[in-house]
């Protein structure tokens, strides 16, 4: 009795795993190369941009299924295979846009980039898979699918609707984090954040004050190699410079001021508190967003409207 078709002697027939996996492969790869045109359709909302953004991938799926000829009934000869090339880049640019949806709500947890390329390669994996000879690997495929859907819808629901970590990544603080020091006799600081940089603006609440009426601390990019402090001459101010990780603190105070007050002033920078981090910075607006399904259906609106 001959073996159905996509299995060899009851076993799956190896030509099937082989087109879903070189259909991750290639079409997360695909994502580096060319998926900034997809992304710039979206942000844009022209879907003739993403039409042309889909053609390269497009293409490497009909060929992904000229070589696995035999791995789907669909791939079998040339008109049902621009079918299936169809199918997967299709629905599969559906379960990207789902997976981004789903990261989107999900912040501001900072996942490793390179774990962007095979998300969205699994869903055009998926797509073929459904597609794929042999009953098992479809029922498997579409379970997975309702799986994964029903967990990304669910995950972002675990998540507080408002955190310092969010506010904080909302705010694009250089490198991540929000440094500051509390000086005594001063009131609490105004935050001021332009590109590049965040400044600390302080205001005296007493005449016993150490430092001068008006000090400030700005938190920028590193640019000294030492964690050690480095003092930085100035005709009118003291300036210190403090490595903290990937950014530097800069005390900035008029140079009448003791340099040693100055000196403390820098060393007494430190990340701020989550209580801190609230009366400085907004919430962030998308926190209160936690629906996948409407950014999902937010995303094809902006496209075809």
């Amino acid at each position: 009795m001959a073996a159905p078709h996509g299995t060899v002697c009851g076993v799956i027939d190896f030509r099937v795993p082989v087109q879903i996996a070189v259909v991750w492969l290639v079409m997360g790869l695909s994502a580096v190369v060319v998926g900034w045109l997809v992304v710039f359709g979206f942000f844009i909302g022209s879907a003739g941009l993403v039409a042309v953004g889909m053609i390269g991938p497009f293409a490497m799926v009909f060929l992904i299924g000229t070589f696995t000829a035999k791995a789907s009934p669909l791939t079998a000869t040339v008109l049902p295979r621009l079918g299936w090339a169809a199918l997967v880049s299709v629905f599969g640019l559906v379960g990207a846009v789902f997976y981004s949806s789903v990261l989107e709500a999900s912040e501001p947890v900072d996942l490793p980039s390179w774990l962007a390329i095979p998300g969205i390669g699994v869903s055009f994996a998926l797509v073929a898979a459904m597609l794929a000879h042999g009953l098992v690997v479809r029922l498997v495929a579409v379970g997975v699918t309702v799986a994964a859907v029903a967990f990304g819808i669910w995950l972002p629901t675990t998540m507080p609707a408002d955190d310092a970590a969010s506010r904080i990544a909302h705010a694009k603080l250089p490198g991540g984090v929000l440094l500051i020091a509390t000086p005594e006799g001063y009131d609490f600081p105004r935050l001021i954040i332009a590109e590049g940089h965040a400044e600390l603006a302080y205001v005296s609440n007493s005449d016993s004050r150490e430092l001068d009426a008006f000090p400030r601390l700005v938190v920028r990019p590193a640019t000294v190699e030492t964690t050690e402090l480095v003092y930085r001459p100035d005709s009118t101010d003291h300036v210190f410079v403090r490595r903290m990780g990937d950014v530097e603190a800069v005390a900035v105070v008029s140079d009448w001021a003791d340099v040693e007050a100055v000196r403390e002033f820098v060393l007494s920078v430190r990340p701020a508190t989550d209580d801190e981090v609230r009366r400085l910075l907004p919430q962030a607006p998308d926190r209160r967003d936690r629906d996948v399904l409407a950014r999902f259906a937010n995303t094809w609106n902006r496209l075809f409207t």
